[in-house]
């Protein structure tokens, strides 16, 4: 149990009262709002702490390929009937991840991807490309599906703004981002639209009311005061050489909090109400390790937020090694955190 590492840490956080300890665990929970799933460092020479060189970029590579992440998206594909399967919607597709996996699983299926990511889909293309599954236009992809060849195209656009014909797919899914639709219903709605009578919506997220273990709320905590003493020792080391403390413009940052996570129970609700036939919630625990935070924690999307006012490359970088610090004042190598897989049929 991860409370025998927790109970001895954080003076701050029982000083907190209740309602200042939910608003610390809601800056946390920011990993991926504010486009955090568009933004990336990159590693020079080895893979050691100090030897991090930091380039804030719109692109989600470096945490998508830690094996955590991986599993977690192929395990909510393996759970997937997928006999009649031949056309797939992969909405907020990023770099391709689902669906580079889903042809593993089955390759004889044409994907129309979507996101609004220039710099991702580029990514994506390349890859696919380089697989020879790339396609450039619907025409060709039509070819593909109408003689069983894997292949996709991914295209610049918006989830909620779907120009495909009604009941065109067998399968749409979305990875770790259904937490960033602005309107759920009109969401709900067009994907309801364009998949075929017995097609499948399924996704996954992390951003959910109940997305926590219990008792692993310390290691949260823990980072944001870590990331505010790596601050402190950065300024006091400026002043030291003469140089002027970082300075903090207030304002700097939208309102990344009010998104408004449903419960399990609420995302089927949401379903049923929109036509959908809920066939399965679950509530997969996939544990996050100090490495993976780190990868987190040098998004510029995120660090703009949880340190807003901070210039985007400090607030990464402290972010960044305050992961570090954290794991290793509580003395645990991960943590287990929820994610929400959610599967629903159009009748």
């Amino acid at each position: 149990m991860l409370e025998k590492y927790f109970s001895g840490c954080s003076f701050l956080y029982r000083r907190l009262d209740l309602k200042l300890r939910i608003r610390v665990l809601l800056k946390t929970e920011l990993w991926l709002i504010k486009q955090i799933r568009f933004m990336s460092c990159y590693y020079l020479a080895d893979r050691k702490l100090q030897d991090f060189v930091m380039q804030v970029n719109t692109t989600y590579e470096p945490y998508a390929q830690e094996p955590e992440y991986i599993e977690a998206n192929r395990a909510l594909l393996d759970t997937l009937p997928l006999e009649g399967v031949k056309r797939v919607l992969d909405l907020a597709c990023g770099t391709g991840l689902l669906s580079d996996q889903l042809f593993q699983i089955k390759p004889d299926i044409t994907v129309n991807g979507v996101d609004l990511s220039k710099e991702s889909l580029d990514i994506g293309r390349k890859d696919f490309s380089s697989k020879g599954l790339l396609v450039s236009n619907q025409q060709e992809l039509d070819k593909a599906a109408a003689e069983n060849r894997s292949a996709i195209m991914m295209v610049e656009g918006s989830a909620m703004d779907l120009e495909f014909e009604p009941d065109t797919f067998q399968l749409a899914m979305m990875g770790n981002a259904i937490h960033l639709m602005p309107d759920k219903d009109a969401f709900l709605k067009g994907v309801f639209r364009v998949l075929a009578p017995g097609g499948r919506f399924t996704f996954n997220s992390v951003f959910f009311a109940g997305t926590y273990a219990e008792g692993t709320e310390p290691l949260w905590t823990e980072w944001m005061k870590e990331a505010v003493n790596v601050l402190a020792e950065k300024n006091a080391a400026r002043i030291a050489a003469g140089e002027k403390p970082i300075s903090r413009k207030r304002g700097q940052s939208g309102h990344a909090f009010d998104k408004g996570w449903l419960t399990p129970e609420g995302w089927a609700e949401a379903l049923e109400r929109n036509g959908f036939k809920v066939e399965r919630v679950y509530k997969r625990s996939v544990p996050i390790s100090q490495r993976g935070l780190e990868l987190v924690g040098a998004y510029g999307g995120l660090a703009e937020v949880l340190m807003s006012g901070y210039p985007v490359q400090i607030a990464s970088e402290c972010l960044m090694e305050a992961a570090g610090r954290a794991f290793r004042n509580l003395g645990i190598k991960e943590v287990d955190r929820y994610w929400l897989e959610v599967t629903a049929v159009k009748p």
